[in-house]
This record gives structure tokens, sequence and C-alpha cells, in this order.
């Protein structure tokens, strides 16, 4: 893929980032996590590239929760594969931890805090263009979209309850005491638990409902055409399944709550977006006032 559209994608997510020089890239990382340093692309060549937090290493990442030497990506007549180095915080494939594995286009590396996506292949251009726009709406943590990409939605869901009078419902979801997590078992649990949340959300959406990472640990659910009595029910289930399960984490399973404000609008007041969020935010700090684990609406 010509180097210029790497460049021009670059500059388009806020670049330009640094990027290894290559002429014809057939596989690369781009890096999706954290946000400093979303759409850093390092392309890979014939020899081995090791990872790690030392000096020297071809991909030094400087973030104490990657080690010295973290893994190797070794290539092999089919692509590459990633190995492990002993490394303290694990490397992952798709979240999930490994000690070798053969990689394929699109998997998700993740090397301490720091996520990358590998492409390579005969489509690489097309999977360039697709990870793009997935980094313009997507989280790279949790998978869900993104702030961005969920006030788009609601702007355009709102002007459609204004011309028809049906209800958009709107949920703000906080974990509850998420920074007593960080403290007590450090940020890479942490972030476990935002997977976690991401995936068992998702997993409840139904339609055209929208979740979205608003930011840190709240989440941000809308929902059309759903009232308020109906937005309620649908932060029970949301309450109800974070509750009822520990959430798997390297240093072990941790007991979460969530608490939810809940705001609706029937398209009769004249409500920007900002002041339905502002709504459920409210609410939101009601039902952390009243003690956690609780939805107020």
């Amino acid at each position: 893929m010509p180097d210029t559209l790497m460049t021009r994608w670059s500059e388009s997510l806020g670049g330009p980032f640094p990027l290894k020089e290559s002429k014809d890239p057939t596989c690369c990382l781009v890096c999706i996590h954290p946000s400093d340093r979303l759409g850093r692309v390092v392309t890979l060549g014939a020899g081995a590239l090791v990872v790690g937090r030392e000096t020297g290493c071809e991909l030094e990442l400087v973030d104490d929760s990657v080690s010295r030497r973290h893994a190797v990506l070794r290539p092999t007549p089919v692509g590459y594969t990633v190995i492990d180095l002993d490394s303290t915080n694990g490397t992952y494939v798709n979240d999930v931890r490994i000690e070798t594995r053969q990689l394929e286009p699109g998997d998700r590396l993740r090397f301490g805090n720091q996520i990358f996506k590998y492409l390579s292949g005969d489509r690489f251009e097309a999977e360039f263009l697709e990870a793009s726009y997935r980094m313009m709406t997507t989280d790279g943590l949790t998978q869900t979209f993104n702030k961005r990409y969920l006030l788009d939605v609601a702007q355009r869901e709102l002007r459609h309850t204004r011309r028809t009078g049906r209800p958009l419902s709107l949920l703000l979801i906080d974990v509850d005491h998420f920074k007593a997590v960080n403290d007590t078992h450090g940020h890479l649990a942490g972030d476990e638990v935002l997977i976690e949340l991401g995936g068992r959300l998702r997993g409840l959406l139904r339609g055209d409902e929208v979740l979205a990472r608003y930011g840190g640990e709240e989440f941000c659910l809308l929902l059309p055409e759903t009232t308020l009595d109906e937005g309620r029910q649908v932060a029970e289930r949301v309450r109800v399944a974070v509750e009822r399960t520990a959430f798997p984490t390297e240093r072990a399973p941790l007991t979460v709550t969530v608490s939810i404000g809940v705001a609706t609008t029937g398209g009769q007041e004249d409500m920007t977006v900002a002041q339905l969020i502002d709504q459920a935010d409210r609410k939101l700090y009601e039902a952390k006032r009243g003690g956690r684990n609780q939805i107020a609406v």
C-alpha cells in the first residue's frame, strides 16, 4: 500500500504518527489503544521484532505494564507468530492470554496497556481502511463505540424524535468504586473489568440500540423508540447482568456493580443532546448518592 495512503490516514486521526518506512508493506501493527498513541503504524519486515520496554527493542513501548523484553513476533511462511517472553503481565491475542500464537489478519494484540491490530495478506489495503474507520468510531480497549460516534448518532436520533414524537431514552452507566479496583488490583485489572463490562453490555443489545464508552469507567446506552419505563427495565437488566457474576481478572475474580441514570425525551421539549446527557448524568449521581448499585430515573 502506498506510503501516502498511510500518511493521509494517520493525519485524519490527528497525526502525524511515527511510521516505520516501507515502500510496500504487507504486514503491520496499528496501535488502537491508548488514545495518545492511536494510529501509530509499525510495519513488519523479514526479521523478528522484539516488543518491550527496554531500549533497543524493535518496538519500544515506554509503559510500566510492559516488561523489558515482553514478546517477539517472528515471520513464518504464512505470516507472523507472536511468542510471549515470560512477561509479567502476559501477552494477549483477542483478549486470551497466550504463550505462542500464529496470527490471523485482524487479530488484536495486547502487551500490558498497549493494544495493536495485526493486518496482513492480500486484502491489506481494504483491511487498513476498515481499521481506520473502526478507530474513528470504536473504543480500542472495550470494542464498544466511542463518544464521538455516540454523539453523532444521538444527534440524528434526537432529530427523528422531534419529527415523529417517538420517545428516545439514554442510560449513563458508571462502575461503582472503580478507583478502588485500580488502586487495589492495578490498572490492568481495571482494564479487564472494562473489557468484560463492554462484552456483557453488548450481549444485551437489541435492534438499533447503541452502546458507547463515554469516558473512563462510564458507558452510555442510547435507546431509540424507548419510553422511560422501558428504559428503566433495560437499566435493571444491565444492573443485574453486572452484579450476578464476578468479573474474571488475572489477579482474582472481582465483584462489580454499576449505578445507572436514565433520561427520556418525547420530542416535545426543545432539548439538545448535551441536555439529555446532563439529565441522565444528574440521575446517575442521584443513584450514587443513594448507595450505588441502583437506578435513578
